[in-house]
């Protein structure tokens, strides 16, 4: 039942950030890390956001295995191909144009926060500079809210080739809501407890084994 409970709410973390990135897309807005990086590449060329964003993320995996363990990076894995396959099957069922950017970007950036939220407390992610964040998380406890404001931001400044001033103040909008939300949830390390739980799961039953 609690692993049952856990892939529903990795499912619906998914499906948030789906929705969210839709949002921002439909609106020529882009968001940091990886997401951002394919939104810039599926506007120079013909390949979907999911395929570009699933693509982008592979290199990610080899510092997981080593430094996050391979449980958190197949579980990662898992919810990086999930959410590149619902937000291409969401682009084409769906239009998600609304009147003004800065409803696009406030919608976006809340959805994909709170996706984020649920991944990290079921001790997911979504690959890339998400990694990164839970890594510096869990080895100095630096929030990660203040890790991905300042990658984000990076990205960001140099998506203005792409998408244009205005654009990009919109969606730095959408960052800081996105981060934000993140950093106010953020309470010293919730992946940091989840990894000490499983481990602590994982010792009981080399200990009654050994009984």
């Amino acid at each position: 039942m609690h692993l049952i409970r856990k892939w529903f709410w990795i499912l619906f973390s998914c499906l948030c950030v789906a929705i969210g990135i839709q949002f921002l897309t439909a609106a020529d807005l882009v968001i940091g890390g990886t997401a951002g990086l394919g939104i810039v590449m599926q506007h120079l060329t013909d390949v979907s956001f999911g395929v570009l964003f699933f693509s982008i993320n592979l290199p990610f995996y080899f510092l997981a295995i080593s430094q996050l363990g391979i449980v958190f990076t197949v579980r990662s894995f898992i919810s990086v191909s999930i959410m590149s396959a619902m937000s291409d099957t969401l682009a084409l069922m769906f239009s998600f144009e609304l009147p003004h950017p800065i409803m696009s970007a406030v919608l976006g950036g809340a959805m994909i926060g709170i996706g984020l939220i649920f991944l990290f407390r079921e001790g997911s992610s979504l690959g890339g500079f998400n990694m990164l964040c839970i890594f510096l998380d869990k080895r100095f406890g630096i929030n990660p809210g203040k890790t991905m404001f300042l990658t984000d931001m990076l990205i960001v400044a140099s998506a203005t080739i792409v998408f244009g001033i205005v654009q990009v103040l919109y969606s730095a909008l959408a960052i800081f809501i996105m981060t934000g939300i993140l950093g106010r949830y953020h309470k010293q390390a919730p992946i940091e407890r989840h990894h000490k739980k499983e481990h602590e799961e994982v010792e009981q039953t080399e200990v009654a084994s050994n009984l």
